[in-house]
Order: structure tokens, then C-alpha cells, then sequence
């Protein structure tokens, strides 16, 4: 019992059920993450709604003002750009976890070709330079740094 065969090998099926059981639940956790993050301000198609506009900070002649316009623009745009990389990153965990599950060969089409699309999005914001793992990590900003995360 517990073996496979005659060779003293354990039968790795209890391993796996473990292992689906925990990706199942991963997955879950997943969809209700990103469930909730549609849900809330932070949606991607939300967080650029209300901008602050410039007439509101004061006349054109206060500088200071335009500068905190400019940074408040700067942030802003990068916190749009983290909210839809972070959407795609969860969204893509959850294909992930399901390719897994039942192996990528046995996934349907449409499926597959929502991973590809997925993961473009998330390539799309990723920017070398600002990952201290990347191998293209440089002391100078990437070409593409900016407006991506």
C-alpha cells in the first residue's frame, strides 16, 4: 500500500490531490480578489475617472501650484498603470492555476488565447529597469519606463 508496483516507489496520486486541492483553493482566493478589486475604486476602469483639474489648485501664475499639478498627474498615471498590471498579473495567476490543473494541451481555445492576451497586458507595464531581479536591470531608467509598471 502506497507503493506503486513492485519497485518500492510511492504512488504520487495523494501528492497530487493535495497539490489540486491547494491550487483550487489558490484559485478561488484568486477570483475573489480580483472579483472584489472590479468591485472597488481601484478598478482599472475606475481609477482614472475623477482627475483633479488643473483651474482648481489656484491661478496660473503660482508655480508651486504647477508643480503639484504636474506631480499629482505623474502619480496618478502611474497608479492607473499599477491597478490594470496588477488586474492582469491575478487574473493571469488564475489561468495559470487552471492550465495547471488540467494541463495546457487540454485547455480550450478560447482559453488559451485569453493566457496570451493576458500576459501581453501584464508585459505591456512591465519595465526592466525598475526590477532589481531583472537580468536587464541598469543603473538608467528603461527606454519604456515611463507611464509603465
Amino acid at each position: 500500500m502506497g507503493t506503486h508496483g513492485g519497485n518500492g516507489a510511492k504512488n504520487p496520486k495523494p501528492s497530487l490531490d493535495v497539490q489540486h486541492q491547494a491550487m483550487k483553493t489558490f484559485k478561488q482566493r484568486v477570483d475573489a480578489l480580483l472579483e472584489e478589486l472590479d468591485k472597488s475604486e481601484a478598478a482599472p476602469g475606475k481609477v482614472g475617472t475623477a482627475r483633479l483639474q488643473r483651474a482648481q489648485l489656484g491661478s496660473s501664475d503660482f508655480k508651486e501650484a504647477q508643480f503639484l499639478y504636474d506631480s499629482y498627474t505623474l502619480v496618478h498615471d502611474e497608479l492607473e498603470n499599477l491597478s490594470k498590471a496588477l488586474s492582469a498579473q491575478i487574473e493571469g495567476m488564475g489561468l495559470a492555476v487552471e492550465a495547471s490543473r488540467v494541463g495546457y494541451a487540454n485547455l480550450d481555445e478560447h482559453l488559451k488565447a485569453r493566457m496570451r492576451a493576458v500576459n501581453a497586458q501584464a508585459e505591456k507595464y512591465y519595465v526592466p529597469g525598475r526590477d532589481p531581479n531583472s537580468r536587464q536591470h541598469s543603473a538608467t531608467p528603461a527606454a519604456n519606463e515611463e507611464g509603465a509598471y
